[in-house]
């Protein structure tokens, strides 16, 4: 004979999610348990608090509750128990250590978690598109891109658009050759967004030179000083038409410092 099925609540401010997996977590630890989850989230009103109490007194759940506003969750606290209803109250619990512990109050503000994992994913999100738009890999939808980087061989593209990724900007990035055009979509999309990346010939002799000798390519013209000044004297032509652009000089800079300037240049933020 099938058990009469037990009730538990999933009570939240946020998405639920933290409530729902250490209930679980418990769960694992009985045997078959006939359990019918009920998931009440973004709870921020007494009235949506009153809705659920309501609807507990009739199914006498376990009410496992993560709410951060301290005032929501003494009230739902103390009107389910009215009801002689048991409540896990798992923030207010393990909060209440945490000031003992730092000896100041918390900030009970809600939904902080919620905020951090959509910081996390939109992070996410930002690397993936980065990673399929990197070195000429894809021109289609290039309006997503919050920034686009131009620039020679060897000047740091990829390594600038993967750190700028983690900070949670999607960045697409094109190598400019002498005689290839650019994509058509590239000059579609809002060209205030485009940075064209400079490097000083020697620097970049220098580099290509260790990268030719990698590579068992060193008689290569990839690696002609004659050549590479002919490249710079192209990339150069090509940023002064487009004076919408903003030109950053990467000479004997690092990753971070490049993508510091970007930033604070296109959106008046540091990094």
């Amino acid at each position: 004979m099938e058990q009469e099925p037990k009730y538990i609540y999933l009570l939240s401010d946020g998405t639920g999610e933290t409530a729902s997996k250490i209930t679980k977590a418990f769960l694992v630890q009985f045997k078959h348990p006939n359990v019918v989850y009920r998931k009440f989230i973004e709870i921020r009103t007494k009235e949506q608090a009153d809705e659920i109490i309501k609807k507990a007194v009739e199914e006498k759940p376990l009410v496992v509750s993560t709410i951060a506003d301290k005032q929501l969750r003494d009230y739902l606290n103390e009107k389910l128990k009215e009801h002689a209803i048991t409540v896990l109250d798992i923030f207010g619990y393990y909060i209440d250590k945490f000031e003992q512990f730092f000896g100041q109050k918390a900030r009970n503000i809600s939904g902080l978690l919620h905020k951090i994992s959509d910081q996390y994913f939109d992070k996410i999100k930002a690397i993936e598109y980065t990673v399929a738009h990197d070195d000429n890999r894809s021109s289609r939808n290039l309006d997503e891109a919050d920034i686009i980087l131009v620039g020679l061989s060897r000047t740091s593209k990829t390594p600038l658009s993967v750190y700028l990724a983690q900070e949670g900007y999607k960045v697409a990035n094109f190598a400019v050759v002498k005689g290839e055009k650019l994509p058509d979509a590239l000059f579609k999309v809002d060209q205030n967004k485009i940075v064209g990346l400079t490097i000083d010939p020697m620097r970049l002799y220098e580099i290509r030179q260790q990268r030719a000798r990698k590579l068992g390519i060193e008689n290569s013209s990839y690696a002609s000083l004659s050549k590479i000044y002919e490249e710079i004297e192209y990339s150069k032509n090509l940023f002064r038409k487009h004076p919408e652009w903003l030109v950053i000089d990467v000479t004997n800079r690092s990753v971070e410092e490049s993508a510091s300037e970007i930033v604070a240049k296109l959106f008046g933020r540091r990094l």
